[in-house]
Protein backbone atom coordinates (compact mmCIF):
# COMPACT_ATOMS: atom_id res chain seq x y z
CA UNK A 1 0.00 0.00 0.00
CA UNK A 2 1.33 3.43 -0.88
CA UNK A 3 1.38 5.98 1.22
CA UNK A 4 1.35 10.15 0.21
CA UNK A 5 4.27 12.52 1.31
CA UNK A 6 2.26 14.22 3.34
CA UNK A 7 1.36 10.89 5.80
CA UNK A 8 4.93 9.71 5.50
CA UNK A 9 6.12 13.27 6.64
CA UNK A 10 4.14 13.49 9.70
CA UNK A 11 4.65 9.96 10.58
CA UNK A 12 8.74 10.44 10.34
CA UNK A 13 8.36 13.76 12.18
CA UNK A 14 6.00 12.16 14.58
CA UNK A 15 8.33 9.02 15.14
CA UNK A 16 11.05 11.07 15.68
CA UNK A 17 9.94 13.42 18.22
CA UNK A 18 8.88 10.28 20.10
CA UNK A 19 12.19 9.21 20.04
CA UNK A 20 13.76 12.36 21.08
CA UNK A 21 11.08 12.77 24.50
CA UNK A 22 11.97 9.25 25.25
CA UNK A 23 15.62 9.88 25.48
CA UNK A 24 15.55 12.85 27.76
CA UNK A 25 14.24 13.29 31.53
CA UNK A 26 10.70 13.95 31.53
CA UNK A 27 11.04 17.82 32.55
CA UNK A 28 13.58 18.34 29.55
CA UNK A 29 11.13 16.76 27.34
CA UNK A 30 7.90 18.43 28.35
CA UNK A 31 10.48 21.39 27.86
CA UNK A 32 10.25 20.72 24.40
CA UNK A 33 6.61 20.35 24.32
CA UNK A 34 6.25 23.68 26.12
CA UNK A 35 8.37 25.29 23.17
CA UNK A 36 6.10 23.71 20.76
CA UNK A 37 2.81 24.93 22.50
CA UNK A 38 4.62 28.79 22.73
CA UNK A 39 5.21 28.61 18.71
CA UNK A 40 2.05 27.43 17.81
CA UNK A 41 -0.08 29.74 20.11
CA UNK A 42 1.76 33.10 20.14
CA UNK A 43 3.35 32.69 16.92
CA UNK A 44 1.43 30.71 14.48
CA UNK A 45 -1.44 31.58 16.92
CA UNK A 46 -3.29 28.28 16.02
CA UNK A 47 -6.51 28.14 16.99
CA UNK A 48 -5.67 30.50 20.03
CA UNK A 49 -8.38 33.38 18.96
CA UNK A 50 -11.16 30.87 18.91
CA UNK A 51 -10.27 29.14 21.94
CA UNK A 52 -10.42 32.35 23.72
CA UNK A 53 -14.19 33.31 21.87
CA UNK A 54 -15.27 30.49 23.33
CA UNK A 55 -14.22 31.07 27.04
CA UNK A 56 -15.77 34.60 26.59
CA UNK A 57 -19.12 32.89 25.54
CA UNK A 58 -18.66 30.12 28.48
CA UNK A 59 -18.11 32.57 31.09
CA UNK A 60 -19.02 36.18 29.72
CA UNK A 61 -17.42 38.94 31.79
CA UNK A 62 -15.96 36.28 35.22
CA UNK A 63 -12.59 36.48 33.10
CA UNK A 64 -11.06 39.62 31.73
CA UNK A 65 -9.46 39.17 27.89
CA UNK A 66 -5.57 38.85 29.71
CA UNK A 67 -7.31 35.96 31.78
CA UNK A 68 -8.85 34.34 28.93
CA UNK A 69 -5.86 34.05 26.69
CA UNK A 70 -3.84 33.17 29.89
CA UNK A 71 -6.39 30.14 30.53
CA UNK A 72 -6.12 29.65 26.42
CA UNK A 73 -2.32 29.49 26.36
CA UNK A 74 -2.55 27.04 30.00
CA UNK A 75 -4.88 24.58 27.99
CA UNK A 76 -3.10 24.57 25.50
CA UNK A 77 0.50 23.80 26.92
CA UNK A 78 -1.34 21.15 28.94
CA UNK A 79 -2.27 19.58 25.50
CA UNK A 80 1.44 20.01 24.43
CA UNK A 81 2.21 18.36 27.77
CA UNK A 82 -0.30 15.37 27.46
CA UNK A 83 1.54 14.60 24.24
CA UNK A 84 4.92 14.48 25.70
CA UNK A 85 3.29 11.67 28.52
CA UNK A 86 1.70 9.93 25.79
CA UNK A 87 4.95 9.25 24.10
CA UNK A 88 6.43 8.22 27.25
CA UNK A 89 3.75 5.92 28.33
CA UNK A 90 5.84 2.71 27.78
CA UNK A 91 8.56 3.96 30.53
CA UNK A 92 5.23 4.48 33.40
CA UNK A 93 6.03 1.36 35.73
CA UNK A 94 3.69 0.28 38.42
CA UNK A 95 6.22 1.67 40.99
CA UNK A 96 6.05 4.77 38.89
CA UNK A 97 2.58 5.03 39.66
CA UNK A 98 2.57 4.28 43.00
CA UNK A 99 4.62 7.67 43.82
CA UNK A 100 1.81 9.45 42.00
CA UNK A 101 -0.82 11.78 43.61
CA UNK A 102 -3.37 10.07 41.36
CA UNK A 103 -2.79 6.14 42.97
CA UNK A 104 -3.84 7.44 46.16
CA UNK A 105 -7.40 6.83 43.94
CA UNK A 106 -6.59 3.75 42.80
CA UNK A 107 -7.42 1.59 45.98
CA UNK A 108 -11.07 3.27 45.67
CA UNK A 109 -10.96 1.91 42.20
CA UNK A 110 -10.48 -1.25 42.91
CA UNK A 111 -13.23 -1.64 45.54
CA UNK A 112 -15.63 -0.34 42.85
CA UNK A 113 -14.30 -2.93 40.51
CA UNK A 114 -14.08 -5.91 43.09
CA UNK A 115 -18.08 -4.44 44.23
CA UNK A 116 -19.76 -4.07 40.92
CA UNK A 117 -17.53 -6.21 38.29
CA UNK A 118 -18.09 -3.99 34.64
CA UNK A 119 -17.71 -0.89 35.21
CA UNK A 120 -18.12 2.46 32.33
CA UNK A 121 -15.34 4.68 33.78
CA UNK A 122 -15.41 8.24 32.56
CA UNK A 123 -13.63 11.36 32.05
CA UNK A 124 -13.96 14.58 30.68
CA UNK A 125 -11.51 15.99 28.38
CA UNK A 126 -9.38 17.33 31.31
CA UNK A 127 -6.06 17.07 32.71
CA UNK A 128 -4.18 14.52 31.05
CA UNK A 129 -7.51 12.23 30.42
CA UNK A 130 -5.28 8.98 28.57
CA UNK A 131 -3.44 8.61 31.89
CA UNK A 132 -6.59 7.77 34.04
CA UNK A 133 -7.01 4.49 31.88
CA UNK A 134 -3.65 4.14 31.67
CA UNK A 135 -3.11 4.21 35.49
CA UNK A 136 -6.04 1.29 36.39
CA UNK A 137 -4.43 -0.97 33.91
CA UNK A 138 -1.06 -0.70 35.63
CA UNK A 139 -2.56 -1.44 38.72
CA UNK A 140 -4.28 -4.47 37.63
CA UNK A 141 -7.77 -3.59 36.48
CA UNK A 142 -8.88 -4.92 33.16
CA UNK A 143 -9.79 -1.49 31.39
CA UNK A 144 -10.19 -1.06 27.91
CA UNK A 145 -10.75 1.90 25.81
CA UNK A 146 -12.37 2.72 22.17
CA UNK A 147 -10.77 5.03 19.60
CA UNK A 148 -11.51 6.33 16.12
CA UNK A 149 -9.05 5.39 13.00
CA UNK A 150 -6.75 8.33 12.51
CA UNK A 151 -6.77 9.27 8.47
CA UNK A 152 -3.05 9.36 8.35
CA UNK A 153 -2.75 4.80 8.65
CA UNK A 154 0.67 5.32 9.49
CA UNK A 155 0.41 7.48 12.52
CA UNK A 156 -2.80 5.65 13.59
CA UNK A 157 -0.62 2.53 13.76
CA UNK A 158 2.02 4.38 15.79
CA UNK A 159 -0.59 5.79 18.07
CA UNK A 160 -2.12 2.43 18.87
CA UNK A 161 1.54 1.30 19.68
CA UNK A 162 1.75 3.99 21.66
CA UNK A 163 -1.87 3.10 23.62
CA UNK A 164 -0.99 -0.39 24.12
CA UNK A 165 2.39 0.01 25.54
CA UNK A 166 1.00 -0.54 28.72
CA UNK A 167 -1.21 -3.26 28.19
CA UNK A 168 -4.60 -1.11 27.64
CA UNK A 169 -6.64 -2.53 24.97
CA UNK A 170 -8.32 -0.76 22.34
CA UNK A 171 -11.40 -1.17 20.40
CA UNK A 172 -11.95 0.29 17.56
CA UNK A 173 -14.92 2.48 16.92
CA UNK A 174 -16.62 0.42 13.79
CA UNK A 175 -19.90 -1.39 12.97
CA UNK A 176 -19.20 -3.96 15.34
CA UNK A 177 -18.28 -1.70 18.38
CA UNK A 178 -21.34 -1.85 20.51
CA UNK A 179 -21.27 -6.27 20.44
CA UNK A 180 -17.68 -5.88 21.60
CA UNK A 181 -17.41 -3.10 24.32
CA UNK A 182 -20.72 -5.46 25.65
CA UNK A 183 -19.33 -8.64 25.44
CA UNK A 184 -16.30 -7.55 27.45
CA UNK A 185 -18.15 -5.56 29.96
CA UNK A 186 -19.72 -8.51 30.58
CA UNK A 187 -16.66 -10.56 31.18
CA UNK A 188 -16.17 -8.37 34.04
CA UNK A 189 -13.88 -5.31 31.96
CA UNK A 190 -13.98 -2.13 32.59
CA UNK A 191 -14.64 0.29 29.78
CA UNK A 192 -13.11 4.23 29.68
CA UNK A 193 -15.06 6.56 28.00
CA UNK A 194 -15.13 10.45 26.78
CA UNK A 195 -18.56 11.30 26.71
CA UNK A 196 -17.92 15.08 26.31
CA UNK A 197 -18.62 15.09 22.56
CA UNK A 198 -20.76 16.51 19.89
CA UNK A 199 -22.82 13.89 18.92
CA UNK A 200 -24.44 14.38 15.01
CA UNK A 201 -26.83 11.11 15.51
CA UNK A 202 -27.98 12.22 18.77
CA UNK A 203 -31.19 14.07 19.80
CA UNK A 204 -29.89 14.17 23.56
CA UNK A 205 -29.51 17.76 24.67
CA UNK A 206 -27.68 18.82 27.96
CA UNK A 207 -27.31 21.88 29.81
CA UNK A 208 -23.22 22.29 29.62
CA UNK A 209 -20.65 25.12 29.97
CA UNK A 210 -23.36 27.40 30.39
CA UNK A 211 -24.99 26.57 26.60
CA UNK A 212 -27.01 23.74 25.07
CA UNK A 213 -24.63 19.95 24.03
CA UNK A 214 -25.72 17.59 21.59
CA UNK A 215 -24.33 14.56 23.32
CA UNK A 216 -24.08 10.82 22.35
CA UNK A 217 -25.50 8.60 24.97
CA UNK A 218 -23.19 5.77 24.16
CA UNK A 219 -22.35 5.91 27.71
CA UNK A 220 -25.55 5.32 29.60
CA UNK A 221 -26.16 2.75 26.39
CA UNK A 222 -23.50 0.39 27.44
CA UNK A 223 -24.36 0.94 31.48
CA UNK A 224 -27.93 -0.35 30.48
CA UNK A 225 -27.02 -2.97 28.37
CA UNK A 226 -24.57 -4.38 30.65
CA UNK A 227 -26.30 -3.24 33.60
CA UNK A 228 -22.96 -1.84 35.22
CA UNK A 229 -22.87 1.90 36.87
CA UNK A 230 -20.85 4.60 35.46
CA UNK A 231 -17.97 5.87 37.13
CA UNK A 232 -17.23 9.68 37.11
CA UNK A 233 -13.32 10.72 37.06
CA UNK A 234 -11.59 13.28 36.42
CA UNK A 235 -7.74 13.99 36.49
CA UNK A 236 -6.21 17.19 37.33
CA UNK A 237 -2.86 18.31 36.11
CA UNK A 238 -0.78 20.07 39.17
CA UNK A 239 2.81 22.01 37.82
CA UNK A 240 4.46 19.88 35.14
CA UNK A 241 4.36 16.58 36.37
CA UNK A 242 2.18 15.83 38.86
CA UNK A 243 -1.22 14.66 38.48
CA UNK A 244 -4.20 14.00 41.08
CA UNK A 245 -7.24 12.07 40.56
CA UNK A 246 -11.08 12.52 41.83
CA UNK A 247 -13.53 9.54 41.56
CA UNK A 248 -17.23 10.46 42.21
CA UNK A 249 -19.87 8.43 43.41
CA UNK A 250 -20.88 5.96 40.88
CA UNK A 251 -24.17 6.56 38.94
CA UNK A 252 -25.98 2.96 38.61
CA UNK A 253 -28.62 2.25 35.87
CA UNK A 254 -32.25 1.94 36.73
CA UNK A 255 -34.05 -1.45 35.43
CA UNK A 256 -37.36 -0.17 36.51
CA UNK A 257 -37.48 3.38 34.84
CA UNK A 258 -37.73 3.97 30.99
CA UNK A 259 -35.13 3.23 29.19
CA UNK A 260 -34.40 6.66 27.05
CA UNK A 261 -35.85 8.91 30.39
CA UNK A 262 -33.05 6.82 32.35
CA UNK A 263 -30.34 7.69 29.78
CA UNK A 264 -31.23 10.83 29.85
CA UNK A 265 -31.01 11.33 33.48
CA UNK A 266 -27.34 9.33 33.60
CA UNK A 267 -26.01 11.51 31.22
CA UNK A 268 -27.33 14.59 32.79
CA UNK A 269 -26.16 13.51 35.94
CA UNK A 270 -22.59 12.51 34.38
CA UNK A 271 -22.22 16.09 32.58
CA UNK A 272 -23.56 18.14 35.73
CA UNK A 273 -20.70 16.47 37.64
CA UNK A 274 -17.62 17.66 34.64
CA UNK A 275 -19.58 20.80 34.08
CA UNK A 276 -18.76 21.54 37.91
CA UNK A 277 -15.46 20.56 37.44
CA UNK A 278 -14.71 22.83 34.54
CA UNK A 279 -15.76 25.34 35.87
CA UNK A 280 -13.85 25.62 39.00
CA UNK A 281 -10.46 24.49 36.61
CA UNK A 282 -11.32 26.37 33.06
CA UNK A 283 -7.20 25.82 32.60
CA UNK A 284 -7.86 22.43 32.63
CA UNK A 285 -10.60 22.12 29.91
CA UNK A 286 -9.28 21.47 25.59
CA UNK A 287 -11.20 23.92 24.36
CA UNK A 288 -9.64 23.51 20.97
CA UNK A 289 -11.42 21.27 19.29
CA UNK A 290 -12.46 21.59 15.88
CA UNK A 291 -15.77 19.76 16.82
CA UNK A 292 -17.02 22.33 19.64
CA UNK A 293 -19.07 20.54 21.81
CA UNK A 294 -21.55 23.84 21.81
CA UNK A 295 -21.92 24.59 18.16
CA UNK A 296 -24.90 23.53 16.45
CA UNK A 297 -25.05 20.20 14.98
CA UNK A 298 -25.91 20.81 11.01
Amino acid sequence: MKHSPKHIIEYLLLRGLIGLVNILPLRAGLAIGWLIGLFFFFGLRFRAVEAQRRLAIVFGDRFSPKERKRIAWHSFRNICFNAIEVARFKKLTPEKLRQMPLYEQMEHVQELHKKHGPLVFTTAHMGNWDLGGVAAKLDGIPIFSIARRQKNPLTDNLLNQMRNATGMDVVLNDSRILQNVIRRLKKGEVLAILPDVRSRESDLTIDFLNGQARLGAGTAIFAQMAKCPVVPVVVLRKGWTQHEAKVFDPIFPNPEADKKEDRERIMRQLISIFDAEIQAHPEQYFWFNKRWVLDPVK
